[in-house]
């Protein structure tokens, strides 16, 4: 679970520097890694942070859609 909230907080980074696909793809795999008994708590609240950041303009991109989508489900 630690090395999930690293991997989200890398990804946090890529995005505040313009990586905004490659921070939603790095977020899906570390999720989608973990069993979903563990995407909860911090984890799943740094990833909707994440999600919550990224402007209106990038939420039709598949990266964003699918992180949506872990995020949500």
């Amino acid at each position: 679970m630690t090395r999930t909230l690293l991997n989200i907080g890398t990804a946090a980074c890529s995005h505040h520097d313009g990586g905004t696909e490659q921070a939603c793809r790095r977020t899906v795999d570390a999720l989608t890694a973990l069993p979903a008994d563990f995407r909860t708590g911090p984890v799943r609240r740094r990833a909707l942070d994440l999600f919550e950041a990224i402007p209106a303009q990038h939420q039709r991109e598949q990266a964003v859609r699918e992180l949506r989508d872990v995020v949500t489900g």
